[in-house]
């Protein structure tokens, strides 16, 4: 018998299968068709051992060949399987997103491009700062952190939101220090830091102002003596107390760190008028032995490119030009081009720390020169401010001096036009520097 009842092995699939083997064997019109015969087995449980223990090659064959297309089957099945399971489910409007993996792939690209990008700007932060630090090294730097700037305390509050610097060109030649020196032109950066906003706001040097004397005391005197008599600190104090400013740091330079900015960045552009000619060509070599170098005559009026001497000459003419009030506007039109085109060139900065930089003189800590650095791009330049604008120009004794019409009602427009203070009433003090003004000079 072929199959026997055994304790262990036997089971009816056993009986079941060997049963059909012997009915293949038996007829021939099934074993002419081998897949229809493994397709007769398809179902059933079966051992390819079990098939190949009795010797039967032609079924072996079909047998080899039906596994061969199952396993291909099972693969294809698998497949769609995994296809199926990659589909994402549905999204909150009901659509399904296709080719998940490559969307998984690629939201991890983007983190690691993002990762990168981030790295790559905080080393170029890090590069950038230590490169600024690098360069503001060479500044002559004054210590004014125990020093009083006499700002009033209302005045504090009302302007916390503006930062405004002094610009003081010093009449030092460029062999000579600023120690004694006298101002030349005085301008006010004001910055509107919630904005960016900037405003340049040009003093009259010869303006009447109280400042401390050599000994101590409080005097009367035009502006520009100042810096004569305590330096930079005195000149800050002088327009603190009496146009009723916050101003706290200074940066003083001479004719000669001008006309080599100038020189550094390639000529500024300036639009020269026929009265302003004939005084640059008169004193233009002056210029050019104060700071070191050669006048070239100016020909022709209209936009030209000026050089180092000759913008420095454009800045400090004053006779038949305008007089004081024609030199700071002049100023402040130098002082703007130099800014916004330095800007433009920052490659020049490396030029500039080791040419410049050790002619100007400056309370500002390099920190604060890094937070004024940092948002430079967003600065814009508005409307320059003149002052005072209504005063008396003339000789007190044998001094010529600009006496205000009054201070106070000069402080009043300056607050309305600078920093958007309508109807403002100014401190104690500078009401009181007003009336002395007007008791010395008679003037009102």
């Amino acid at each position: 018998m072929l199959f026997q009842k055994e304790s262990a092995g036997y089971d009816k699939t056993d009986k079941h299968i060997g049963k059909k083997i012997r009915r293949l064997k038996g007829d021939k019109k099934v074993r002419s068709k081998r897949y229809k015969k493994t397709y007769e087995f398809k179902d059933e449980k079966y051992s390819p051992e079990l098939i190949r223990k009795y010797e039967d090659p032609e079924y072996a064959k079909a047998a080899e060949k039906y596994e061969r297309q199952a396993r291909r089957k099972q693969t294809g099945r698998s497949k769609k399987r995994h296809a199926a399971s990659e589909v994402t489910a549905p999204t909150g409007k009901g659509k399904r997103s296709a080719r998940s993996t490559k969307k998984k792939k690629y939201r991890l690209n983007k983190k690691k491009l993002f990762r990168n990008i981030l790295a790559l700007v905080l080393l170029l932060a890090v590069f950038g700062s230590g490169f600024f630090f690098y360069l503001t090294r060479n500044f002559d730097k004054v210590d004014t952190s125990n020093a009083d700037f006499a700002i009033d305390d209302q005045v504090a509050d009302d302007l916390s939101g503006y930062r405004n610097i002094a610009i003081l060109g010093s009449d030092a030649r460029a062999d000579e220090g600023y120690d004694g020196s006298r101002t030349d032109a005085i301008i006010i950066m004001s910055i509107k830091k919630s904005s960016g906003d900037i405003r340049l706001i040009s003093v009259m040097r010869d303006s009447y102002l109280k400042m401390e004397y050599f000994d101590g005391n409080m005097v009367l005197d035009k502006v520009t003596h100042a810096h004569h008599y305590a330096g930079g600190m005195n000149t800050i104090a002088s327009l603190n107390r009496s146009l009723d400013l916050n101003i706290k740091e200074f940066v003083i330079f001479n004719w000669k760190a001008v006309a080599d900015a100038v020189d550094c960045l390639g000529g500024i552009k300036v639009d020269v008028k026929a009265n302003e000619i004939n005084d640059m060509n008169k004193w233009g070599n002056e210029t050019a032995v104060n700071v070191g170098g050669t006048y070239n005559q100016i020909t022709e009026t209209g936009k030209q490119t000026l050089d180092g001497v000759q913008a420095t000459t454009y800045c400090r003419i004053r006779k038949t030009s305008g007089g004081d009030e024609g030199r700071s506007r002049r100023y402040k039109k130098i002082m703007a081009a130099v800014m916004k085109k330095a800007m433009l060139q920052p490659w020049k900065l490396n030029e500039l720390s080791e040419t410049v930089f050790p002619n100007i003189r400056t309370n500002m800590s390099q920190f604060k020169m890094y937070t004024a650095a940092i948002n430079a791009p967003r600065y814009s330049f508005g409307k320059s401010i003149s002052w005072p604008k209504a005063y008396w120009a003339g000789y007190l004794g044998e001094i010529s001096y600009v006496v205000p019409q009054t201070l106070e009602s000069n402080v009043q427009r300056l607050h309305r036009l600078a920093f958007g203070q309508k109807n403002y009433s100014v401190s104690a003090t500078c009401r009181q520097i007003s009336q002395e003004i007007i008791d010395d000079t008679g003037v009102y």
